[in-house]
């Protein structure tokens, strides 16, 4: 009854948002579970369900896994509209369950919130979970990794498989516990590697099993790279799936040493989220040259990274993610790979929409020192907290001479006029659409 009961409210109200133009929101689900709070486990799930959570990455992760699914000729559910707490999980299976309480689809892919997949595997029970990173992400929450971790542990189910990444101690650690469900992706040393802890904090650099300081041959960023503990072995060692090979100038890759693929730009994060969807494919017996091709086809979507020229000049935009340093240190060293000269436009709009106080310890953790360099030009700070970044920036070394401050970006195509080299925008989400408005106005 109360499946029935749940799911005949939860469509209704569903159908009412559509008829008022209010799709995409996670009222049907809030309203459906506090209601009946264990719906969700009366509901009738296909055997493949797959989680996939982590601090960064998990929606272009989540998307490639569904679009890899459907081309090999499976019906997915996936929660597309990113709303991965158990409210806007509620809300997706009310778009698919049937009035018998059951999800047709073939396969579930879920993009899950790191600190709430214990709440949702207690009502789904997953087969796969994937943890593709974990990081120093939005501090005033999340505290630090070993609490978030912690979380993630709570929501681990025997009876799923475990696809890690290999690379970081964090989330490598996960195999200490469940060894026999344990499975790897990772990316093999690069040209553009690290061979020393970088200048910015270090998340992981002591061992996680027996708290000793891990040493480090090469490091792709932060403390993720092949590490291994001396005193009690604890290491990266064999990854399952690994980038063995890649090819910028070609704009290739290739994963275990038999599949290329295309990939074009070759920012780092999109290479790990292509290594992690692989990864899922094998697991799932799908034929390797249909996931090739499939792979052969994904781009980073256009809100994330998007390029132009103009006048010689080549304009790039990378989205990174407010109280997170690890993806705008990640952008700051795409950029210091690309050939030539380079202005850097920074700066956001918002930090963050869920709290009424704004945490700005993680400007902190910017490796700004990196973009101490003769190519980087200048770097122009804009926003409501222009002063926090240009701060970060003298304090890192860098010459005050260089660094502009804006109260927004509006004027920023007139301001680069009186610079040289390409131009990369690192920001936060809220402002790629200003700064994209800009590039279009320059001449």
């Amino acid at each position: 009854m109360v499946r029935l009961i749940g799911t005949f409210l939860g469509k209704s109200i569903l159908l009412a948002e559509k008829i008022f133009h209010k799709d995409g929101s996670t009222f049907p689900g809030k309203f459906v579970i506090k209601l009946f709070p264990g719906y969700l486990s009366k509901l009738k799930y296909p055997k493949d369900v797959i989680m996939v959570t982590g601090s960064s990455g998990k929606g272009s992760t989540t998307s490639i896994i569904a679009n890899l699914l459907r081309e090999n000729g499976k019906t997915v559910c996936h929660n597309l509209e990113g709303s991965n707490m158990i409210r806007g999980i509620a809300s997706t299976m009310l778009k698919h369950v049937t009035m018998g309480g059951k999800i047709p689809e073939d396969v579930i892919v879920l993009e899950v919130d790191e600190r709430y997949l214990k709440e949702v595997t207690k009502y789904i029970t997953p087969s796969l979970i994937v943890l593709n990173n974990l990081t120093r992400d939005q501090p005033p929450r999340q505290g630090n990794y070993d609490l978030v971790m912690r979380e993630i542990e709570k929501g681990i189910v025997d009876s799923a498989e475990l696809l890690c990444n290999g690379d970081d101690p964090i989330t490598k650690q996960v195999s200490l516990r469940h060894p026999d469900h344990f499975h790897s992706f990772g990316i093999n040393r690069l040209d553009t590697d690290a061979e020393s802890l970088p200048t910015a904090p270090a998340d992981c650099a002591y061992c996680p099993k027996c708290g000793k300081h891990l040493t480090f041959r090469w490091l792709h960023y932060g403390t993720v790279g092949d590490f291994s503990c001396p005193s009690c072995g604890f290491a990266r060692g064999h990854v399952d799936y690994a980038v063995t090979a890649a090819d910028a100038s070609a704009g290739t890759l290739t994963i275990n040493d038999e599949t290329k693929i295309t990939v074009k730009p070759m920012l780092l994060f999109h290479m790990y989220n292509l290594a992690a969807a692989y990864g899922v494919a094998d697991l799932m017996g799908l034929p390797k040259d249909k996931v090739t091709e499939t792979l052969n086809r994904e781009t980073v979507s256009s809100k994330i990274y998007n390029e132009t020229s103009k006048n010689g000049r080549r304009f790039v935009s990378i989205s990174c993610k407010a109280e997170n340093n690890a993806t705008y240190n990640l952008a700051h060293y795409y950029t210091l790979h690309q050939p030539g000269e380079k202005v850097l436009v920074m700066g956001l709009r918002e930090i963050s929409r869920r709290y009424s106080h704004f945490d700005l310890s993680w400007v902190y953790d910017l490796d700004m020192e990196a973009l101490n360099v003769p190519e980087v030009q200048e770097v122009i700070c804009a926003g409501p907290y222009a002063a926090d970044f240009a701060l970060r920036l003298k304090l890192a070394g860098f010459p005050a001479a260089k660094i502009k401050t804006m109260d927004s970006l509006s004027g920023l195509a007139k301001e680069l006029k009186r610079t040289t080299g390409d131009v990369y925008g690192i920001l936060n989400f809220d402002y790629i659409p200003p700064f994209l408005e800009e590039v279009e106005k320059y001449k």
